[in-house]
């Protein structure tokens, strides 16, 4: 198994968290919403895996490239 971190595609405001650590996921799995520019933003997963850690809270500001989550997959 490897850890794999879920970084911030864009910098905003996170508005959303979808997943708990220790769910499992596929790909495509709604995992966080960040708002941009007042435009809503799903960032969904591109694994398979299971939530290891949530590194974000709702209404946190991050940057670009900012790791939001800690998923492992095999």
């Amino acid at each position: 198994m490897a850890d794999i971190a879920v970084e911030s595609p864009i910098t905003g405001v996170v508005v959303e968290i979808s997943v708990t650590a220790g769910e499992e996921v596929e790909d495509g799995d709604l995992l966080v919403v960040i708002e941009s520019m007042k435009m809503e933003n799903e960032i969904l997963s591109e694994y398979n895996g299971t939530v290891k850690e949530i590194l974000v809270r709702p209404n946190q500001n991050i940057s670009q490239e900012d790791p939001m989550l800690i998923l492992s997959v095999e």
